[in-house]
């Protein structure tokens, strides 16, 4: 009985110094796995300076969030995000899907850039794959579930290879709603509609732009050719995103 009680004892302080280190690690865990899934999602470099998770709390901060030009354009920063806040609901992280109750942006900021009429939104978009190709189980059920992502007061410029003078831009609000997947099947989830809406965003900015003067020669005359692409990729992108969704919740339906 005694080494029974001994044999225990030493087991439970394996399996709470196993515990401990992976929470003291969960920080770095979080962050490769943000930048590894968004990188095989959109096809360009995903980073993250630091992340900060307080279980308790129901808390996370992903500082320092930026998207990697596509191949073909500039070495800026496409996309970049001082912080995302998450909100995470506690109750849900003893259970088999944990959820998020809202993902919120801090500073966000987007560059529209064109290499003659072709822009680096339209670039992202069409690598992403066929909806129906994305709906194929990529390995155990989906344990994340993600309410809200709302990225308000987007800032942005337009530029052009071709022109040096940079225009900024106002790209208004994305929302995505409603996901859940493993890391990898969220990543394509949250990835298509999001660049989906900010494409249709910057066609309504830029549509605007002209309008107003605010471009002159030549980058006017591309960004008038670029807005009809814009407004019909992302109405297509956001086609296939909703297909997207209702086939992942049928396939869980299912699956329950």
């Amino acid at each position: 009985m005694k080494k029974l009680l001994v044999g225990l004892l030493a087991l439970a302080v394996i399996i709470g110094a196993g515990m401990m280190l992976l929470v003291s690690n969960l920080d770095s865990i979080v962050k490769r796995a943000v930048e590894s899934a968004g990188t095989d999602a959109l096809g360009t470099p995903v980073r993250l300076e630091s992340v900060a998770i307080d279980l308790r709390a129901g808390t996370a901060s992903l500082y320092g969030f930026s998207v990697a030009n596509p191949p073909g354009y500039s070495d800026q920063d496409m996309i970049r995000v001082d912080e995302l806040s998450v909100a995470i609901d506690i109750a849900s992280l003893n259970s088999d899907v944990i959820r998020i109750t809202s993902i919120r942006s801090v500073n966000p900021y987007v560059l529209y850039e064109l290499q003659g009429t072709r822009g680096n939104l339209n670039a992202i978009m069409d690598q992403f794959p066929p909806a129906a190709e994305t709906q194929e189980p990529a390995g155990p059920l989906p344990v994340i579930a993600i309410d809200e992502i709302s990225v308000n007061g987007i800032q942005g410029s337009l530029q052009s290879a071709q022109v040096n003078r940079a225009v900024d831009i106002n790209l208004g609000n994305v929302l995505v709603t409603g996901v859940q997947g493993t890391p990898d099947e969220l990543a394509t989830q949250i990835s298509r509609p999001l660049i989906a809406q900010l494409a249709r965003n910057a066609a309504a900015a830029l549509s605007s732009a002209i309008a107003s003067g605010a471009l002159e020669g030549e980058l006017q005359q591309r960004a008038s050719e670029a807005v009809d692409d814009l407004r019909s990729e992302a109405a297509d992108q956001l086609e296939q995103a909703e297909d997207a969704v209702r086939s992942l919740r049928d396939r869980l339906l299912n699956n329950n």
